[in-house]
């Protein structure tokens, strides 16, 4: 047994989580009736945006689950995807030359700028209420 190969107790690998495996098919089933809602009224372009925007923000949800149980943290989450609103329904990017690889990037970047915004505010109120974000909970 060598020093990082611990394991747990129960027989699972130390970073090993049931549901966690599965993510991701998860994510794509739970937002796949978006694409085919969007797909049979025939604006496929807005139902991939959608689908890339959405999925970036519930990755984003579960990185910073473990504000889950602020208000703040909800309102920042339904400000963030009120303001993908407009976004998706005024850039729409035409299925025949844009591939699903190439709108990764700027999910990735949704993704990004969603946990920036809520890991700011959770600054913004802990500086405020004086005290440590892990201390807060």
């Amino acid at each position: 047994m060598a020093l990082f190969d611990d394991q747990k107790e129960d027989g699972q690998e130390p970073g090993e989580q049931g549901s966690g495996k599965y993510l991701g098919l998860i994510i794509g089933v739970a937002l796949l009736p978006i694409v085919i809602f969007f797909n049979h009224i025939g604006r496929s372009d807005i139902g991939m945006s959608a689908f890339v925007c959405l999925g970036a923000n519930i990755l984003a949800v579960g990185i910073c689950w473990e504000s889950r149980r602020r208000l703040w943290f909800w309102g920042v989450i339904g400000f963030v995807l009120a303001l993908h609103v407009p976004l998706v329904l005024l850039i729409q990017w035409p299925d025949r030359w844009v591939s699903r690889f190439t709108l990764l990037p700027i999910g990735i970047a949704d993704l990004l700028i969603t946990v920036g915004v809520v890991r700011f505010v959770e600054k913004f109120i802990v500086k405020s209420a004086g005290g440590s974000p892990m201390t807060r909970r």
